[in-house]
């Protein structure tokens, strides 16, 4: 996506003019675009709100990012359409967050953007990851009812014979946050991002506790690595790779787990004599048996939280799923 004052550019209009029209249009400038987008979003925003009066029950994801040194917040609200009961989902907001993401910063944007389209009373859940963040701003603005009160009065009630001490400092804190205090809908961590943690900090987690399992996963996972960097960094090495192995290597990103496992996985369905043939013609270290075992034990094992987060992150319109 490219700004718009793009269409101010000298050179773009040059390459515009060059195309054949049957009348002798001109490209329009920048104010206009930004006119007619202006004019584009109000009416969408108006179409939007009119059939969210029409629904009584909606629910909302939200995420925060940061691309070019800048932090946005994106809503998306999600509902059940009565009468054909297919699911609709549509972008609500993406706006700037400036500051630190704070609990309170993040709980006022997230009432704002609701109450601008008329949901407070309409949203049953709000999804977000699992950032400690998010996980505070509903811990202290989503309101507790009454029958959570008096659950809790039941449990931490002491016994007559009990003395019970108060901390004033918190007390006093307390009552100054409930001042104007903002109401959030219940939350629910993504399930994806749940899964994705398993997969990843606590699998390590697992895996580093014991010294036999930990070598082994470090080596074998290192010796990938190399692969991966070898074959992504130099032309050469890609072709070597495809001449022995008569694949490519998948190449993992950070910000998906699944695109790891895959990668694994692929290095795993090269016969062990070709895939040492092709580290000892890149200069790389050789698996050992025992590492060329472990990735196939480690995709087997890793299988079924995969599938999993594929159904997630997938498109399905059949159903949606939280913790």
């Amino acid at each position: 996506m490219l700004p718009i004052n793009t269409v101010d550019s000298p050179s773009f209009r040059a390459i515009i003019k060059k195309i054949p029209t049957s009348v002798n249009a001109e490209l329009p400038h920048r104010t206009t675009f930004t006119s007619y987008l202006e004019k584009e979003f109000t009416e969408m925003e108006r179409n939007l709100k009119a059939t969210l009066k029409e629904i009584d029950f909606v629910s909302t994801t939200v995420d925060i990012w940061t691309a070019n040194n800048r932090s946005y917040m994106g809503v998306t609200l999600h509902w059940i359409s009565r009468t054909t009961l297919e699911r609709h989902k549509v972008a609500l907001a993406c706006r700037r967050i400036r500051g630190r993401h704070t609990y309170d910063v993040i709980g006022t944007e997230i009432e704002n953007i609701h109450s601008s389209y008329g949901l407070l009373n309409k949203v049953v859940a709000t999804v977000t990851d699992n950032g400690s963040n998010f996980v505070k701003a509903f811990q202290v603005y989503h309101p507790v009812t009454e029958s959570d009160d008096e659950m809790e009065e039941e449990e931490s009630s002491p016994k007559d014979d009990d003395v019970t001490f108060s901390d004033l400092s918190e007390i006093l804190s307390a009552e100054n946050e409930s001042d104007g205090q903002l109401s959030l809908p219940p939350h629910r961590r993504c399930a994806s991002h749940t899964i994705n943690i398993i997969c990843t900090r606590d699998v390590e987690k697992h895996l580093t506790t014991n010294a036999e399992s930990r070598a082994v996963y470090r080596s074998s996972t290192a010796k990938c690595t190399a692969l991966w960097t070898k074959s992504s960094r130099s032309t050469l090495a890609s072709e070597t790779v495809e001449e022995i192995s008569k694949r490519k290597l998948l190449i993992p990103t950070s910000t998906r787990w699944n695109s790891f496992f895959d990668a694994v996985k692929r290095i795993a369905e090269i016969p062990m004599g070709e895939l040492n043939t092709l580290c000892t013609k890149l200069g790389l270290k050789c698996f050992k048996d025992q590492e060329y075992q472990f990735l196939h034990e480690y995709c087997m094992s890793m299988k079924p939280l995969t599938a999993a987060l594929d159904i997630l992150q997938g498109d399905c319109p059949y159903f949606t799923t939280n913790t």
